[in-house]
């Protein structure tokens, strides 16, 4: 057991990199995102065809549609925030939550518990917490998905690290293979499907068909709840990949002077090949490869993102500087309240934009659209940084993280002394046997 440790345990001390890693993953998220707030009830679609016409915008001249040079600005503006942060930080976000996961089995086995031990009561509360942020607030949760996969990932992490390598590569190819599959079929369909077939790929989601009443918004979800719960398969494969890349980044030094030369083959495959292949398939192909961009060129950026900020942090700490510098502690800031900020930036956006709340959404469309989105944007990802600030000054966790780890901690010992009692009953009927 002790060697095991030593064989896989790297230095645990809290690194600035992995709390702006964080927050860098929930504001990109929220750049993402913001835009599905932003089309009202349209939903992924009419993102989808935006974007569309964000490429075709420049040739508003020989096509005949009127588009106005602040609407193609703005369309410009739409399209280029699709091509930097579509898929790239929920990527971020989801290797993020693997090297979380290592971390928290390193900090288990020093202390000489067994792994997965508890952990499958915080994977659960987890995905309670995703179930109550998809009923009552978002419709494309992420954290059901990571729940369930981290019930998986949790146990694997406890075999020898040549299964863990060939659970990773297995849950990689697994997830490359599906999303292939789906870009083939959607080709298919788009080339020789019937007419019919290929507009329902542009079909609005009925998720998304009525913001007018959050009650309804509620029953909408809950009637469409294994549509809206589609995205999680996706997410299972995806995630028991990226959790154990992420895992075996960590250990590998990533985060430590020893990784340097990791840091530079990641880079380089991210932003040499990952990144000109991403942008590539969404300008020349959009139509088929918004699945495959989404889950696989974008989670291969995510991994370059990953290495540069690692290098930055690493390189700091040789300067002497420990601080994490006025942009990182901004982000810092906010990936320390990475649970709470997740499921506040959705619901302040659903207040703003849906016609329940302040019905910001029906009331910006036109030409300037893109610009009142950023503005949004700007007023959200401000009111996170100022809450988190006020916050930690006060306590040493978020709202959120704070009620996640009680109540993780008070199922935990209950379980224990639940499980102490029934052994000491076994014992006792062993016992009165041998009499």
């Amino acid at each position: 057991m002790a060697e095991n440790i030593a064989q896989t345990a790297t230095n645990t001390r809290r690194l600035p990199a992995l709390d702006v890693l964080r927050g860098i993953a929930i504001l990109g998220t929220l750049m993402a995102n913001i835009w599905i707030f932003a089309y009202g009830g349209a939903g992924l679609a009419a993102m989808s065809k935006t974007s569309l016409q964000s490429q075709l915008a420049g040739l508003a001249a020989e096509t005949e549609v009127a588009v106005s040079p602040l609407q193609q600005v703005g369309n410009s503006i739409d399209f280029g925030l699709s091509l930097l942060t579509d898929g790239k930080f929920i990527g971020l976000l989801t290797i993020m939550f693997g090297i979380g996961l290592e971390i928290q089995r390193q900090s288990a086995l020093r202390r000489g518990d067994k792994w997965p031990g508890r952990y499958p009561w915080r994977a659960a509360l987890l995905i309670l917490d995703g179930l109550l942020n998809y009923i009552f607030i978002f419709e494309y949760d992420v954290l059901m998905g990571y729940g369930l996969t981290a019930l998986v990932v949790a146990a694997v992490l406890a075999r020898n690290p040549k299964t863990q390598k060939i659970w990773m590569i297995v849950g990689v190819a697994v997830h490359v293979a599906l999303m292939v599959g789906a870009l083939l079929a959607t080709w298919w369909v788009v080339n020789y499907g019937a007419e019919d077939e290929s507009t329902a790929i542009a079909a609005d989601d009925p998720v998304f068909t009525d913001t007018g009443s959050y009650v309804a918004q509620v029953q909408s979800r809950l009637e469409h709840f294994w549509l809206g719960r589609a995205e999680i398969p996706i997410m299972f494969f995806m995630g028991i990949g990226l959790f154990l890349v992420g895992a075996h980044l960590f250990r590998a030094g990533i985060f430590e002077p020893r990784g340097a030369k990791l840091r530079k083959w990641v880079l380089l495959g991210a932003f040499g090949l990952g990144l000109p292949l991403d942008w590539y398939l969404r300008i020349a192909h959009p139509e088929i490869t918004a699945s495959f961009t989404r889950y696989v060129t974008s989670a291969i950026v995510a991994l370059g993102i990953l290495a540069l900020v690692a290098g930055i942090y690493v390189h700091r700490a040789a300067a002497g500087k420990s601080s994490t510098g006025r942009i990182g502690t901004a982000f810092a800031l906010v990936g320390r309240m990475a649970l709470t900020n997740y499921i506040l930036q959705n619901l302040i956006a659903s207040i703003i934009f849906y016609d329940w709340g302040f019905g910001v959404a029906a009331k910006i469309q036109g030409e300037a659209f893109a610009f009142w989105v950023l503005g949004c944007y700007v007023l959200i990802a401000g009111l996170l940084l100022l809450f988190s600030w006020a916050w930690l000054r006060k306590f040493q966790r978020g709202p959120v993280e704070e009620l996640w780890h009680r109540s993780y901690t008070a199922i935990g010992e209950r379980s224990e002394r639940h499980a102490v009692r029934r052994e000491a009953r076994r014992a006792e009927r062993r016992a009165q046997q041998r009499l």
